[in-house]
């Protein structure tokens, strides 16, 4: 898997992706892998609108997402793929998909949730979803922005 950066944030697409990540990666193209978003036309409009024309923007669903990342041609070398949470990773992982590392940056505040760093809480069930990746070999680096200190999240839960 080429992707060039694999990132969960719950935020999905907004300005720290695509003015701080893009930018400094030189990003061709995003993915938006989320369900919801891929079923609800409204949402991806919104979503869409918030990416500059010169970044390819594709919406798709979990299925389609593993489907392209399974391709031996699929060309992701300048791509950002964001997802919502450490399930959709687990899910992508357990079809057979190797993801050798992601980037966490930024599952927020709700209520059941504790900090575990100031753009990172987590529940418990979280918690087990990404020791169940680790223990499948995905390393997952906490880093909100391209510039910040990059945590191995393992030290942290």
């Amino acid at each position: 898997m080429d992707v060039q950066l694999f990132r969960i944030d719950d935020r999905l697409i907004h300005g720290q992706v695509v003015l701080g990540w893009a930018a400094a990666l030189n990003s061709k193209s995003i993915i938006l892998c989320d369900n919801s978003v891929f079923e609800n036309d409204w949402e991806k409009e919104l979503y869409l609108s918030c990416v500059p024309d010169d970044l390819q923007t594709r919406i798709l669903n979990i299925e389609r997402t593993i489907d392209l990342l399974k391709q031996e041609n699929n060309n992701l070398e300048k791509t950002i793929l964001l997802v919502q949470s450490p399930y959709i990773v687990e899910e992508i992982v357990d079809k057979g998909i190797v993801i050798p590392k992601i980037n966490v940056g930024g599952i927020h505040f709700r209520e059941g949730r504790k900090k575990v760093l100031p753009y990172l809480y987590l529940d418990a069930d979280e918690i087990n979803s990404f020791r169940r990746c680790m223990d499948k070999g995905v390393y997952f680096e906490c880093l909100d922005v391209p510039t910040g200190n990059n945590i191995n999240l393992k030290t942290l839960i």
